[in-house]
């Protein structure tokens, strides 16, 4: 009988695999600091720019973005959105994408775009309030706060060249 050809996404997620435990830990290990790479670059590559574009392109000067909370308000919002439809879309943001990670729902399928936003305004509040820095060292599983709520998880991610 022919066996089908298993994608990349179930190939990652495969529980059948005798190393899978084992390689979970290394991963959970690592898992930290490539997250947090992948929001510097998130931060630097998506959202600097939103705020680039606000400051002198749209408002003119720096004093006159300083003066406008609501124009700092939309760039931020600006960014969830983005933020959510490339996790609803790709599963990765550019962020990601470059630490070789993923983001998916507890039973291995895509995020969707209300998740995703719901997540982010998740991370935004916990991160704001200090304690969801340190939920991910108190968990066994080390899911971060937002992660925990929203039923989702970060996963270690090899992109696949294509051909």
């Amino acid at each position: 009988m022919k066996q089908k050809k298993q994608t990349s996404l179930q190939k990652l997620t495969n529980k059948n695999k005798p190393n899978t435990q084992i390689k979970q830990n290394i991963f959970q290990q690592i898992l930290f600091i490539d997250k947090f790479k992948a929001f510097l670059t998130d931060i630097f590559m998506i959202y600097m720019p939103i705020l680039y574009i606000a400051t002198y392109f749209i408002l003119g000067s720096k004093e006159a973005f300083q003066q406008s909370q609501i124009t700092l308000f939309i760039c931020f919002f600006l960014y969830a959105i983005i933020l959510s439809i490339l996790f609803a879309t790709k599963s990765q943001t550019l962020g990601y994408m470059y630490a070789e990670i993923i983001l998916l729902k507890d039973d291995d399928r895509k995020v969707g775009f209300f998740l995703a936003l719901f997540r982010f305004i998740l991370f935004c509040f916990s991160m704001s309030l200090v304690f969801g820095f340190f939920v991910p060292f108190m968990r066994k599983d080390r899911k971060t706060f937002h992660d925990f709520i929203c039923k989702t998880k970060v996963l270690k991610h090899k992109r696949i060249p294509v051909k």
